[in-house]
């Protein structure tokens, strides 16, 4: 007997983690096995369950709830730590995702995605699907969740009782319709949330978490998202992604901040710098890529604040022909981030940089008294010998007294340096 149990046991460890699908599928070769997929704690439905023999879209929508609501049968009465709808929504399945939500509950579901996005032209599919609120008023129903990944879904003014997500953990949002009272609304509900992603999520506002701080935020993603500001206090965070249009950026208390990454789009160098000391003073690693961006000439950015704690910095720039001659003030960076230990600059740039003579001279620089006693390495990629570029790396040379490495690779390397793992094959 208990080798019989011990058998089943290590059948169903085997079994969770198979996909839902392919679970069942195991469940064909012994008669032993027919419902031992049913103790699979997780289910992953999408369109690919559906037969491709069958014609029209109404059709395969009804197969796919049908699908759905057989699995969900089976596992009756039992937990499922993971719940995965992956199916272009269209208004007949509102009922249905309302009642796997309500069965997500019942079964302490601690992971639910739904993913009801279509693959292009948003507007066409109409409007998204309404999240239910409604269903999360008591703390009984939301006990066990603990990730939860929404596309293609739209917020609603909570309903009188809503408290939300008190024990989520992981919140992503991809092409949600919200407002920023109703966004703010339900991160404020998340009180132990440590990681919070959106994607194309469009506010046409601020977004502001301030009234009731993220203690718990160590993770924060920002990517596409149609927003005029965004203001966090989030004392634990430690990584912060942001991929957009500029925009004041402001994070309270994030003394512990430890890596925040910066793709701004139409931007200004000196003046996204002089917002990010206002913004997040505490960055312990900056990288900074800026696109279709300007230089500005300035020795200084006149601001009586550092980057007191920046040991790591990467400058990422695609220089542009009228930008060509302003490479030497990107010393204004290097003023305020007086306690850098590595420096890497990364330039993307045209074919007319190669040994371009435009631009000022290192010994036009204001002098200035404080070294970069700390910097040991430097990186610079994409080096085309032009006058800007050669000026800078030996502005940086020469007042770095404690330098270790200086690195000069003429091949742009940029793409890599913003997402080093996965480097583009040259």
């Amino acid at each position: 007997m208990f080798h019989l149990l011990l058998l089943k046991d290590v059948l169903c460890t085997i079994l969770s983690k198979l996909p839902a699908k392919e679970a069942v599928r195991a469940s064909v070769l012994s008669s032993d096995w027919r419902c031992a997929w049913t103790a699979c704690p997780r289910l992953s439905f999408g369109a690919d369950d559906v037969s491709k023999n069958v014609k029209g879209k109404p059709q395969r929508t009804k197969m796919f709830i049908d699908r759905v609501n057989a699995g969900l049968r089976k596992h009756n009465g039992r937990a499922v730590a993971q719940i995965e709808i992956k199916y272009i929504f269209e208004s007949k399945l509102v009922d249905h995702l309302n009642n796997w939500i309500r069965f997500a509950m019942s079964a302490h579901t601690k992971n639910l995605a739904f993913d009801l996005a279509p693959p292009n032209n948003f507007p066409e599919y109409g409007d998204h699907y309404r999240f239910p609120s409604e269903q999360f008023t008591d703390n009984k129903s939301v006990s066990c969740l603990a990730c939860l990944q929404l596309s293609f879904v739209r917020f609603e003014p909570p309903p009188t009782g809503f408290i939300g997500f008190p024990h989520l953990r992981k919140l992503h949002l991809h092409v949600v319709k919200t407002t920023r009272q109703d966004l703010e609304s339900v991160l404020c509900s998340c009180v132990n949330l440590e990681w919070l992603s959106l994607l194309r999520c469009h506010l046409k506002d601020e977004m502001k978490v301030v009234r009731r701080p993220l203690c718990q935020l160590r993770y924060l993603k920002v990517v596409h998202c149609d927003i005029t500001k965004i203001e966090f206090d989030a004392a634990k965070l430690s990584t912060f992604v942001y991929d957009g249009p500029y925009m004041p950026i402001t994070l309270h208390h994030a003394a512990k901040l430890e890596n925040a990454k910066f793709w701004f789009r139409r931007a200004v160098f000196q003046r996204c710098i002089a917002s990010l000391l206002n913004g997040l003073p505490d960055v312990q690693k900056l990288t900074l890529q800026l696109g279709m961006q300007r230089l500005e000439s300035r020795w200084t950015l006149n601001s009586p604040r550092v980057f007191s704690h920046l040991r790591h910095a990467q400058i990422l720039l695609i220089i542009h022909r009228e930008d060509s001659d302003k490479i030497l003030y990107l010393v204004s960076f290097l003023r305020v981030a007086p306690f850098i230990e590595r420096l890497e600059v990364h330039f993307h740039g045209l074919y007319t940089l190669w040994f371009a003579t435009d631009g000022p001279l290192r010994q036009e620089i204001p002098p200035c008294e404080d070294k970069y006693v700390n910097l040991k390495d430097m990186r610079i990629t994409g080096f085309k010998g032009a006058r800007g570029q050669a000026e800078f790396l030996m502005y940086v040379v020469e007042n770095a007294p404690a330098i270790e490495a200086v690195t000069v690779d003429t091949a742009q390397r940029l793409i890599d340096a913003w997402d080093p793992e996965e480097p583009t094959p040259r």
